[in-house]
């Protein structure tokens, strides 16, 4: 059957079998040559052979893509594998274009220029950029694209990996602390979620620094956090917390709107740090999900996104590796989340540490344990 998008994956254990392997079965039924190669895979690899290898054999179609924790999935697969595992869509029926781009000491210029490139190899318009950078400098680089790129959407997140080799892939190579965009024309319909369930238990934020929560109304953000949880000292000391609030998140509300946080570290000192941004006289309020909840938010999230297109044609899905590290091995079940949601579609999704998406025109935002989902609809 001929089509113009095709998605591949692979857990060969060498990278470049596995390379070829992905560009030989997602080219297969192609009728057109491809304008942009989305890839993720494991840091198990030896990354940078797999996307020189991708890279070579797809003879300069720009890629766009990076490391994904513990696997990736590839059409109604969780794929894994133990010397590593990679997916790979080719998409041939958009004007398409892909720009990586070392971070430095300035994120808001380093998002621009990203997204300036890409917007230049696509034609100079997109009806939606992909982004995928690493935990640190993602407000700043998001400041950076709407500067280049006003008021259009952003969907992606930022890389992950268990052992802390956090990747962005493009060009034919590997880097760290860079951000790589891509920049998509056509149909496209987006959405932006975390699907947990607010508890009426809510604080102002009195004191913090960076990502960090000092105080919630004037007490140590630790405490009120206990307190609203009710949970043992040591669920949530030190880093416990990480895997304990995936189903005990910090809601934030601005502006009509409600973004996911994570707590990722108890401090001594009873501060909370996170992986967003915080800010004194925001509103935050205890969220709640169980393990099923969890998973059934996917199918929501994906349709709301392909309510703006006619037919949907592909999915992209950045998916919270917090989320991940929670349901275990019930991560192979967010698969089927996808085809429940558009029927069965080729789509390719990944781990993240940290999410972005867009919650109407000219507001993308970075969140955690979030889900950003982007639907291609057919040309």
């Amino acid at each position: 059957m001929m089509s113009k998008i095709g998605v591949s994956s692979t857990s060969l254990a060498d990278p470049r079998a596995a390379a070829g392997q992905l560009v030989t079965e997602a080219r297969a039924g192609l009728t057109a040559q491809p304008a942009l190669a989305v890839l993720f895979a494991t840091a198990d690899y030896d990354t940078q052979a797999l996307v020189a290898g991708v890279s070579a054999a797809l003879e300069g179609v720009p890629v766009w893509g990076g490391s994904s924790a513990s696997g990736v999935f590839a059409n109604d697969r969780w794929v894994t594998g133990e010397k590593g595992a990679a997916a790979l869509m080719l998409i041939a029926d958009r004007k398409a274009g892909a720009a990586l781009q070392p971070v430095g000491a300035d994120a808001v210029q380093a998002g621009a220029a990203a997204a300036e490139a890409a917007l230049r190899q696509a034609g100079g318009q997109a009806s939606a950029l992909l982004t995928l950078a690493y935990m640190g400098p993602e407000e700043a680089l998001l400041q950076g694209v709407a500067q280049a790129a006003p008021k259009v959407p952003v969907v992606g997140g930022s890389a992950s990996d268990g052992a802390g080799r956090f990747q962005q892939f493009g060009r034919g190579q590997v880097l760290t602390e860079a951000v790589t965009l891509a920049a998509l024309g056509g149909p496209v319909g987006y959405a932006f979620a975390h699907g947990y369930r607010p508890t009426g238990k809510t604080a102002r934020v009195t004191r913090a620094q960076g990502r960090r929560i000092l105080e919630l109304d004037g007490r140590p953000a630790l405490a009120v956090y206990g307190g609203w949880t009710g949970a043992a000292e040591a669920e949530i000391n030190g880093g416990a917390i990480l895997t304990y609030s995936v189903f005990h998140p910090l809601l934030r509300h601005l502006n009509g709107d409600t973004l996911a946080i994570h707590p990722v570290a108890a401090n001594p000192d009873g501060s909370i740090d996170t992986g967003a941004a915080m800010a004194e006289g925001l509103t935050l309020e205890l969220g709640l999900g169980t393990l099923d909840e969890l998973i059934a938010a996917v199918a929501p999230v994906v349709r709301q996104a392909a309510q703006t297109v006619k037919k949907p044609a592909a999915v992209l899905l950045s998916h919270c590796g917090g989320r991940a590290i929670g349901l275990g091995g019930r991560i192979a079940e967010v698969a089927g989340q996808v085809r429940q949601a558009v029927g069965a579609v080729p789509w390719i999704g990944y781990l993240a540490f940290g999410e972005q998406g867009c919650l109407g025109p000219g507001r993308n935002a970075h969140a955690n344990l979030s889900l950003s989902a982007l639907v291609l609809g057919e040309v």
